[in-house]
């Protein structure tokens, strides 16, 4: 219900119509979702420890980081051809790179695996090292077809997608905790949620867009690969640095001061995602949507007025809810989670500032893809994990005690988040249309050989 009035909240700020429909459609979704979510988190903390906790943190910081390059980010160049059957062709090879992809992750972590999950202070996951790859290759078809969502402007879909995989991980997770299964439960769970909505995505998508998908050739991926080459050459490398730098706190977290205290952080972070990137990530995902339709009617000034509007209704409406949730919670997380995740409840608070700025400033982050400006990309992804990262180390290296620790990482992402939007500002300034080529008409040459 609060999610709702706050996306009406926006309606005289945002633009209206389809923008705003959309932002609705997705929030709706995932915000069922969420409370899903929030409401199994206090009995999964009570049936999981914090050292478990941080053991999981663990497995979903290495998935983070093979998800985000799986298809080596051609899901992103979906929503931006003018043709159907050119972003099918797109859908097709980010498909091919996820497969193969993940086939290379399953080698490589039957092989070195368990040294490195011993490495990475998580040995108890050995035995489950396969279901990395597997989960992987979920995340990447996940991606792909929720990106194909945003180019149909599918948003009821995207939403509906989000409530089933919440509907089908909190279950399992709780049913497996019961059971004693432990950190290895958790992942399990993480697992079945990233499949459970990707097949309704699949049946939507085939349904209203069959005709363009039994277009896909060798020829037009090929064709499409090379049009769009800059997103593996410069945005995987981003995306790579990106989840990186979120993940890397969490790792060196665990690393220098132990899965209790990546398990209260990890809860923390999660805590934190759930109310203030609800709508950002609605918002965002109509944004990319809007903005890719902007770009391909050439209408850059309409664009910088989209994101400046979007970035100060986020702003200004996040701020209230940031202040209450870093007052409240160090006094309601204990009796809600349990005594032993009371210090869950301080690092939210410290960390609130923090997680304000990403919300402005990330919900259009993407707009540099849009734009097609991967090199200022990936120079942003690279300074964010240096400053949040590099903050961690140097801490820890000081001997810092965790709560210090989090502190200088909440100051240091303060200021990974306005460097964050001013780049993405000043792209969008500094935007000049390139000149369009026909997309597919080297494909419609070259005979199709279909799947």
């Amino acid at each position: 219900m609060a999610v709702m009035k706050s996306l009406l909240g926006l309606r005289g700020v945002l633009p209206t119509g389809r923008f705003f429909r959309g932002s609705v459609a997705i929030a709706a979704g995932t915000g069922a979702a969420q409370l899903i979510s929030v409401a199994a988190q206090p009995i999964l903390t009570r049936v999981y420890s914090p050292s478990e906790y941080g053991v999981f943190s663990v497995a979903i910081a290495f998935l983070f980081v093979l998800g985000s390059i799986t298809c080596l980010r051609y899901e992103y160049a979906i929503p931006l051809p003018d043709d159907d059957v050119a972003a099918a062709n797109v859908f097709g090879l980010a498909m091919l790179l996820n497969i193969g992809l993940s086939l290379a992750t399953a080698v490589g972590l039957w092989l070195f695996g368990s040294w490195l999950l011993a490495l990475l202070g998580a040995p108890v996951l050995a035995p489950y090292v396969l279901l990395f790859a597997v989960t992987q290759f979920g995340i990447g078809v996940n991606a792909a077809l929720v990106n194909w969502a945003v180019r149909a402007t599918d948003y009821s879909t995207i939403g509906v997608n989000r409530l089933t995989g919440a509907a089908v991980l909190a279950p399992v997770q709780i049913g497996l905790g019961f059971i004693g299964l432990g950190a290895p439960g958790l992942l399990l769970g993480a697992a079945a949620g990233t499949f459970a909505g990707s097949t309704r995505l699949a049946r939507r998508a085939w349904h209203a867009h069959g005709p363009a998908f039994r277009g896909i050739s060798w020829a037009g991926m090929l064709n499409e690969g090379q049009r769009y080459r800059r997103f593996p050459i410069f945005s995987s490398g981003s995306a790579l640095f990106a989840a990186l730098g979120t993940r890397a706190p969490l790792l060196l977290l665990v690393a220098f001061y132990g899965a209790a205290v990546g398990g209260q952080y990890f809860l923390a972070e999660r805590l934190l995602y759930l109310p203030l990137t609800l709508v950002a990530g609605a918002v965002g995902q109509v944004f990319n949507a809007e903005s890719a339709r902007l770009i391909r009617g050439q209408q850059s000034r309409e664009l910088r007025a989209l994101f400046e509007r979007t970035t100060w209704s986020l702003a200004r409406m996040a701020i209230g809810p940031a202040l209450l949730i870093a007052i409240a919670a160090p006094l309601v997380t204990a009796p809600v989670f349990g005594e032993d995740w009371r210090d869950a409840g301080w690092y939210i608070a410290i960390l609130i500032p923090m997680f304000y700025l990403s919300f402005v400033t990330t919900a259009t982050g993407n707009v540099l893809y849009v734009v097609e400006r991967q090199p200022l990309q990936l120079v942003r992804e690279i300074t964010r994990v240096v400053l949040l990262g590099g903050s961690v180390l140097v801490a820890a290296i000081l001997d810092l005690p965790p709560v210090t620790t989090i502190a200088v990482l909440s100051v240091a992402g303060c200021i990974t988040y306005v460097l964050y939007g001013l780049i993405s500002w000043w792209a969008l300034a500094n935007y000049r249309p390139r000149a369009r080529r026909a997309e597919t008409s080297a494909a419609a040459d070259v005979p199709r050989v279909e799947w």
